[in-house]
């Protein structure tokens, strides 16, 4: 074992050696490039980069760091290479355990490091670069991290089998949690709000979405989660809450949506025309409280519905669309929306709940159930998401 006292740099180190950081602050930047060395810091222990570029860089396989907290990392914003507080390079089988990083330009950058792992770390960023970023890498695990303030909170790039668990990500300038061209990823229990944008799965396949919680993403085309060009994703007993859009559907094909909850949405689910493959199958999912539960914007899209429970039309047990007819209407012509809220339309859309042979039946769950009713009255945020629901759609169709 190896004791370090600040300001010294680590000397030539042995494979699997540990180094132990005292309290104190370290003059970086630094490079490990040693298999199998481990790094515990101390608390207190602080990796200053002074500005110039990564505070520490990993670049060979098995190594592991706990407990380090870097800062002064350097201003390099390009989006797959930024200065960030660590780096993992063809560090196979890496660890990096409880890294505490504040006000940074990335946060920790992962490439071709298969095995990686990355888990109870604490990053802010100041909103250019990603904040915890893999790319080209499988077998990642992200597991129960706090990430805020960066471009995207975190990122993935050509991955397969990666697991984002259990991570808190919130204030992104852009997406929250932002999956790209990933296969058989599993995405569970992860909590995202309050993002620019909101959270993003693109041109995937067979990835899972479970335990996960989306919420809060309220302002012009922001939503919980976009599906965009996936294939074959199963999404399960998550929860979409009080967003402009809960679910928006883009393109993705055999998506099944199974025992998840969409409460106090704009619109709940939203499929939205582009080439017209979007085809999903939904069951045993529970609808409370959205201005509109489903909206379709693509009349090719196949949406078989069963099972699922509803807290319009209740409780009348015979077959009923999850939305109005005016919600329908307002998907194909968004300028429509400013109306949502008018009397006329309240008094149409009461109307429909009460005599469900007036709806499109082609889109009806034929085997609906009444969900518990939300308290009465209209949500607070309703109005302001009726309207940003307008302008998302006005986006969309643009």
């Amino acid at each position: 074992m190896l004791i370090l006292h600040p300001p010294a740099p680590p000397p030539p180190l042995l494979p699997g050696q540990t180094v132990v950081l005292e309290a104190g602050v370290y003059r970086g930047p630094w490079e490990i490039s040693t298999p199998g060395v481990r790094l515990v810091a101390r608390p207190g222990a602080v990796l200053d980069a002074g500005g110039r570029g990564s505070g520490l860089l990993l670049s060979a396989p098995g190594i592991v760091v706990e407990g380090l907290e870097v800062r002064g990392v350097g201003p390099g914003d390009d989006f797959y290479e930024p200065d960030a507080a660590l780096v993992l390079y063809k560090c196979a089988g890496c660890m990096v355990r409880g890294l505490r990083a504040e006000g940074v330009t990335g946060g920790i950058r992962i490439e071709q490091s298969n095995g990686a792992r990355v888990e109870s770390s604490t990053i802010s960023g100041t909103g250019v670069a990603p904040g915890l970023q893999t790319y080209r890498s499988d077998n990642v695990v992200l597991l129960n991290n706090r990430i805020s303030g960066f471009l995207d909170n975190l990122y993935v790039e050509y991955g397969e089998r990666v697991v984002v668990e259990g991570n808190r990500v919130e204030a992104s300038e852009r997406y929250g949690l932002h999956l790209m061209f990933t296969y058989q990823a599993q995405v569970r229990g992860n909590h995202s709000q309050r993002n620019r944008v909101g959270s993003a799965l693109m041109h995937g396949a067979e990835n899972r979405v479970e335990d996960n919680t989306f919420a809060q993403e309220v302002g012009p085309l922001r939503y919980g989660l976009l599906l965009q060009e996936e294939w074959k994703t199963v999404l399960k007993n998550n929860r979409f809450v009080q967003s402009t859009v809960g679910l928006l559907s883009l393109d993705s094909r055999d998506t099944r949506l199974e025992g998840n909850r969409f409460e106090n949405n704009g619109t709940a689910l939203l499929f939205a025309r582009d080439t017209d493959q979007n085809t999903l199958f939904a069951t045993s999912n529970t609808f409370m409280g959205n201005l509109h539960d489903l909206a379709v914007d693509d009349p090719r899209a196949r949406v078989r519905l069963r099972g699922n429970a509803f807290d319009r039309a209740y409780p009348l047990p015979i077959p009923h669309l999850p939305s109005s007819s005016f919600a329908l209407l307002s998907a194909r012509q968004p300028d429509l929306s400013l109306l949502a809220l008018s009397p006329g339309v309240v008094l149409w859309e009461t109307a429909e709940a009460r005599v469900p042979g007036l709806r499109m039946l082609s889109l009806a769950d034929s085997e609906a159930r009444p969900a518990a009713r939300p308290t009465a009255g209209i949500a607070p945020g309703f109005v302001g998401l009726a309207f940003l629901s307008l302008l998302g759609g006005l986006w969309l169709r643009s």
